[in-house]
């Protein structure tokens, strides 16, 4: 893998793991711009539970991580917190130190958050890893057809030292 493509990709994971927000107390807009406060803020178990998963991610807990956002997007696939575990299914596949790490099911993550919750606070960043990871696949296609090739070309170069 070349260089650029490592220092992109791993500018991503930094850029990814910075966007992680704690979550705010909801504000009511009144008159003359004044703001009413709600009360406390609670996060409903699916906020709670990405919260615990990227907890769980920034710790290196990868495997445990993935699970809890998964159950996550299977148990709550309406909850607002949905597509911030679809983000952290994504990023910790798509993590190369992760010991879950699978490229293509990071893209499908992406894509997925992508296209069910469009406009969401983490399409920016979906879309620029996305691209990254297509680009890294593509590379890695390429690689080990070009493996192929090499391994092909010594038998050969082997069988005709043979013969000689």
């Amino acid at each position: 893998m070349s260089r650029t493509l490592r220092a992109l990709l791993a500018a991503l994971l930094l850029a990814g793991c910075a966007t992680s927000r704690a979550a705010t107390r909801p504000t009511v807009p009144g008159p003359a711009a004044a703001t009413i406060e709600l009360g406390p803020f609670r996060p409903g178990p699916a906020a709670r539970q990405v919260a615990y998963g990227d907890e769980l991610a920034e710790r290196g807990e990868a495997r445990e991580a993935l699970l809890t956002y998964e159950r996550v997007v299977r148990d709550y696939p309406a909850d607002p917190a949905t597509p911030g575990a679809l983000y952290g299914v994504g990023r910790v596949q798509a993590s190369a130190a992760s010991p879950v790490r699978n490229y293509r099911a990071a893209q499908a993550a992406f894509t997925r958050l992508l296209t069910e919750y469009p406009g969401s606070r983490w399409d920016a960043d979906a879309r620029a890893w996305k691209a990254v990871l297509g680009d890294l696949l593509t590379r890695e296609e390429e690689t080990a057809r070009l493996r192929a090739q090499i391994e092909l070309l010594r038998r050969t170069d082997l069988e005709l030292e043979r013969r000689r």
